[in-house]
């Protein structure tokens, strides 16, 4: 999935930032984690609590270092650079691993195999990554869905805050289709007779980022990772957050 750029916009489960230090001089200090809560079933909001996927691999993260944990969400933009600054521990956004992404980041060992898809209207198919050429095509700003068109297609994509509103675009008539990651394009046709969704475009994983020189809270988090692989536990988050998550779609 997703990009960078600048300028944060904080909103729901605000915690305070402060600059990140070793492992002994934030023990006791909330693991702060970065995300944009309109991604379910990875992450989004139940009420105004943030909720998902991500959200409880970065818990069981805290509570593997014996430290308090908040979450908050902005802009997706602006999650990848509160890490670097320092104003985040860590992102977990549905974040795809790119080569140019890890030049400014550290990224954990990956937690999901995913991939973009094509959505389109069944009136006016488009299957194939190569028929959106030339079309006006909806992405959610700052993904890996807009790299796509600008670096596969060779055109500017028409830009949204999340793919909810770039499926909103596609029912108005205002694009031709629309390209995202897998399960919220999954979330956005639930329960939409006209629109479908192609075979994946690409392959991709997704990681949590880290500010680069973290060792101790990287391997932390791989090794949470692996547990919850093994145990179970991560499999049964994808369960129960995507069956919320639909649940909520039909409300």
């Amino acid at each position: 999935m997703k990009k960078l750029m600048l300028l944060a916009v904080a909103t729901a489960a605000a915690c305070v930032f402060v600059g990140c230090g070793n492992a002994q001089d934030d023990a006791g200090k909330p693991l702060r984690m970065i995300t944009e809560a309109t991604f379910p079933p990875y992450e989004f909001l139940r009420g105004q609590e943030i909720v998902g996927i991500d959200v409880e691999i970065c818990r069981a993260v805290a509570a593997k270092m014996g430290r308090p944990f908040h979450a908050e969400t902005v802009d997706f933009d602006s999650v990848i650079p509160a890490v670097i600054s320092g104003k985040a521990d860590l992102a977990a956004a549905g974040i795809t691993v790119t080569e140019d992404r890890k030049r400014n980041v550290d990224f954990s060992i990956p937690y999901v195999k995913t991939g973009i898809v094509i959505i389109y209207k069944k009136s006016a198919p488009v299957t194939k990554g190569g028929q959106c050429k030339g079309k006006k095509v909806g992405v959610q700003s700052g993904t890996t869905s807009e790299t796509y068109v600008i670096e596969q297609l060779k055109q500017e994509p028409e830009r949204s805050k999340s793919p909810a509103e770039a499926v909103a675009a596609l029912k108005s008539g205002r694009v031709d289709c629309v390209i995202a990651d897998i399960d919220p394009a999954k979330n956005c046709v639930k329960g939409e007779a006209d629109l479908a969704i192609s075979d994946f475009i690409t392959s991709e994983e997704y990681a949590i980022a880290i500010k680069k020189g973290q060792p101790e809270l990287l391997k932390a988090v791989n090794e949470t990772i692996a547990e919850i692989k093994a145990n179970g536990k991560l499999a049964q988050w994808i369960r129960d957050f995507t069956e919320e998550s639909d649940k909520m779609k039909d409300r």
